[in-house]
């Protein structure tokens, strides 16, 4: 689409027009894309990755519909562009950020398709850089090496802004690097489109680049300087612009950085005068060949393919059977598990699980005092966790003579740990590395990192989300990595405060982001190879503590199964090398003699190969716990995989961190379940779901009866305002709400119900919020009743397992069963004795009575209570 001075222009000299500035649509088109991109790979600042998502759909939404593109051919642009935008946006969809950015790369690509000639250069070039940019992401969180140099070269431009202004060390995200790579490829190829003279469009863009860029990192500088002059306000209800700066700042400032770069790139594309030919040489060279560009075409698809393969396709299976793990008994720690008696969040214990989940998977453990050579014989692996104390004759010897033979070793150091002359028992064993464990604490923006890793591709990292810290990382120290180390997990969006010796809080910084402080990019583990073994090390310790491990034990499972491998190292140097000169040349043949067919094609066989080389990693790397080798069966699942009502942090009043606590101490390894599939459920002894708004597949309906059939025992809490789409897996066991489902139930509300009586002796059960429920099956138990003697709570057999329902969607969570100071309920602990008496309920075993029944002259007469009316309770 072109205005009236256009087509006069072209009227006047046909074929030779020189002035072809696009038309506003096009330019908005092109902005909306390439803010698409940035977003898309998060180099805006820190989003939920819900939001990004959004955003990212959001443009290009925008730049599909954007008027005046295609205007030669508008039956083909509405036809095309929904068959388009499918596709877009599923790429946008998927976990993999080099494919969500390849979702902008595809639009641009349709949006030059639709064009005719004069039109179509800006969005190829344009396409060509996102497509680049796509590669770059891909090899940053794939290659080693890319990720090291990317944050080589940030830091490098940081120091920009510290020259000019005040301190500031950072990383690639906000030294802007993101921005700096498409703009730069964007820049050069907009000199290729255009005719001579190019020396003064090549120094004004230059210029523009460099300077807007210069302006972001001095603004970038300044933050700390801002926040402190603004103080934050105490009252958080409502807004405010200096609330608004504080959480804002400085984790949304490299937006500021895309604003100005999508300005100088509007200004690039509306008053730059494109040529308006497309795949014509330059004077004196020939036009390419169908049959070369079919060639060039081929090899740039084969490379897209390759370069996946190489760098993120892992395929050997992680299994830790017959392994022998050997933890390292001494440090800052304890072996203590949840204990009858002990509650609330400080009564989990640390690492007391540790060994069970370990078994769990097939492996061996070992609990060494002193780390003898006895113990290291025949390991596979050994574990240093938080080690403070100053290592016997021989011990750092025996860890590295261990090593160097091809053990793996696994440091889990921490942030306040330091002797008076600087050093520490981690950096002691850590020794012949380039890794260190600074003295500093890695802190991030959003509690438990949520929304804030960078994980790189790696067999035990691939596919796991950070929605809800399903890497268990906290606050701990973070991780100095050289070459030949290799970062295995970044806090993207967080900052390095540096220790303090005399502060109060465990010799931790002032929790605030400072100038000169490391700002984003902080490595939160490593690995480096070490003679025919290996080492990683942690910054922190909390991923393999026992609350923590119920929700982070997909990666640490992989991760012990890897340790134990005796395969070859995940980034061996050679394939680093082949990744790169593989990415090179890929970029090469996007970017000469660029054409939208062969962009086409990179695009697609590139996102492809990804998804695909991703899927067969994370297939290779499951390790399932198996709770088979104990009778009962101990290990029990929390459904995660349905978006339950219960919230993802464990300690909040919807939490669950008191029933994962409770099952603890009554015998079983208690995890969260990522996802609800035959595989894992046939392992386990116990699966709790807790008012899943997801409705149940019907293959997971049958999994789960079939679990219960097989033996399993299956507890669903939920209530009839929870309960929509619930209500065929319910059915599928005979249960319901209500005397039936033409009559909608009356809620119950909150009260106590007893369940055990002996003599004039009774013990109650707490309800939250209960509904009335019935079940089909005449043999049904009734576990508790509500007012009018309805049932609550019931219990069947189905095959060899069981089946209890709860009318309650609240029954388990914290606010109705444990507090997180470990105070009781109105001085009492009524339903973690429920939970007690109830699993030797279910395990049919010598049944537990609470304290208040088990004087000899009661117990014997201890039943079920039965048709008892509720006592109602005031809130």
């Amino acid at each position: 689409m072109y205005t009236p001075e256009q087509e006069q222009c072209e009227q006047r000299a046909p074929g030779h027009v020189t002035c072809l500035p696009p038309a506003f649509g096009t330019v908005l088109a092109l902005l909306a894309c390439l803010a698409g991109a940035w977003i898309a790979a998060g180099s805006t600042g820190l989003l939920a990755h819900p939001l990004r998502r959004a955003l990212t759909l959001i443009a290009l939404g925008a730049a599909l519909l954007a008027p005046g593109i295609g205007t030669l051919r508008p039956a083909l642009r509405m036809l095309l562009t929904p068959i388009v935008a499918i596709p877009a946006a599923y790429l946008v969809m998927l976990p993999a950020l080099p494919v969500n950015i390849l979702a902008a790369a595809l639009a641009l690509a349709f949006l030059a398709f639709l064009n005719d000639d004069k039109g179509r250069n800006p969005f190829l070039a344009a396409a060509t850089a996102v497509a680049v940019f796509g590669l770059y992401v891909l090899a940053r969180t794939s290659i080693p090496w890319v990720w090291l140099l990317a944050d080589r070269i940030g830091r490098s431009i940081g120091t920009l802004g510290d020259v000019l202004a005040a301190p500031l060390r950072v990383g690639a995200t906000f030294a802007g690097l993101d921005f700096l790579l498409v703009m730069s490829i964007f820049w050069a190829l907009s000199l290729h489109y255009t005719k001579p003279p190019r020396r003064a469009r090549a120094l004004c863009g230059f210029v523009a680049i460099a300077g807007g860029h210069l302006v972001y990192l001095i603004g970038l500088a300044y933050v700390p300087n801002l926040l402190a002059a603004l103080p934050e306000p105490a009252d958080h209800t409502g807004w405010s612009l200096a609330r608004w700066l504080h959480e804002a700042l400085p984790w949304n400032a490299p937006a500021v950085a895309a604003l100005i770069h999508l300005v100088i790139a509007g200004a690039m594309v509306r008053w730059t005068a494109w040529s308006p030919t497309v795949d014509r040489e330059p004077a004196g060279q020939a036009v390419p060949s169908f049959r070369a560009r079919a060639a060039l075409g081929g090899a740039a698809l084969s490379m897209a393919i390759l370069v996946p393969v190489i760098a993120t396709l892992f395929t050997n299976p992680l299994d830790l059977a017959g392994k022998r793990i050997v933890f390292y008994e001494k440090g800052f720690l304890n072996w203590l598990k949840p204990t009858h008696g002990s509650y609330g969040r400080l009564s989990s214990g640390m690492y007391g699980m540790l060994p069970v989940f370990v078994e769990s998977l097939g492996a061996t453990s070992v609990v060494s005092p002193e780390l003898s050579a006895d113990d290291l014989q025949d390991a596979d692996a050994l574990v240093l966790l938080n080690p403070d104390k100053p290592w016997a004759e021989g011990q750092l010897d025996r860890i590295h003579d261990f090593v160097r033979q091809g053990g793996s070793l696994l440091l889990m150091g921490e942030h306040t740990e330091i002797d008076p002359n600087g050093s520490n028992r981690f950096n002691e064993v850590l020794a012949p590395t380039a890794l260190r464990i600074r003295f500093d604490s890695a802190t991030f923006a959003v509690g438990g990192w949520l929304h804030s890793y960078e994980s790189l591709s790696h067999p035990i990292t691939t596919g796991i989300p950070d929605d809800r810290n399903q890497f268990g990382v906290v606050i701990g120290a973070s991780v100095r990595t050289r070459w030949p180390a290799r970062p295995l997990l970044v806090g993207r969006w967080g900052w390095a405060d540096p220790g303090d010796e005399a502060s109060d809080r465990a010799m931790m910084g002032n929790g605030r982001y400072d100038s000169g402080e490391l700002l984003g990019d902080v490595v939160l583990a490593a690995e480096q190879p070490l003679g025919k073994g290996r080492v990683v090390a942690f910054g922190d310790t909390s991923s393999l503590q026992n609350a923590i491990e119920v929700t982070s034990h997909v990666f640490t499972s992989r991760l012990f199964a890897y340790l134990a491998a005796s395969a070859d190292k995940a980034h061996p140097w050679w394939r680093q090398l082949l990744g790169v000169l593989a990415g090179a040349f890929l970029t090469a043949l996007l970017c000469w003699r660029s054409s939208l067919a062969r962009t086409i094609l990179v695009v697609l066989g590139l996102a492809a190969a990804v998804v695909i080389c991703q899927q067969i990693t994370v297939a290779a790397g499951n390790v399932l716990p198996d709770g088979r080798a104990t009778s009962p069966n101990h290990l029990a699942y929390i459904d995660a995989s349905h978006l339950n009502a219960c919230s993802g942090e464990s300690w909040r009043g919807d939490g669950i961190g008191g029933l994962a606590l409770t099952l603890m101490r009554n015998g079983y390894l208690t995890l969260v379940l990522p996802e609800l599939t035959s595989a894992r459920l046939e392992k386990a002894g116990l699966l709790i779901s807790i008012a899943p708004t997801r409705a149940f597949t019907e293959a997971e309906i049958d999994a789960i009866a079939e679990f219960v059939n097989s033996g399993g025992l299956f507890v669903i809490n939920v209530g009839y305002d929870e309960a929509q789409g619930n209500e065929p897996l319910l059915r599928r066991f005979g249960f319901g709400f209500g005397t039936n489902d033409s009559i909608e139930p009356t809620p119950l509300g909150h009260f106590k119900s007893p369940y055990l009586e002996s003599d004039s002796r009774r013990v109650y059960v707490r309800f939250h919020a209960a509904w009335p429920v019935r079940c089909t099956d005449p043999d049904a138990q009734t576990i508790a009743y509500g007012r009018d003697n309805q049932p609550v709570a019931m219990l069947r057999r189905v095959g060899a397992g069981k089946v209890l329902f709860v009318g309650d969607t609240g029954f388990a969570m914290n606010k109705n069963l444990e507090q997180e100071n470990g105070q009781p309920f109105e001085g009492l602990r009524e339903n973690a004795d429920f939970w007690r008496w109830l699993i030797t309920l279910l395990h049919d075993g010598p049944m537990w009575l609470p304290p208040a029944l088990q004087s000899p002259a009661d117990s014997a007469g201890s039943a079920p209570a039965q048709d008892v009316p509720a006592e109602e309770v005031q809130p």
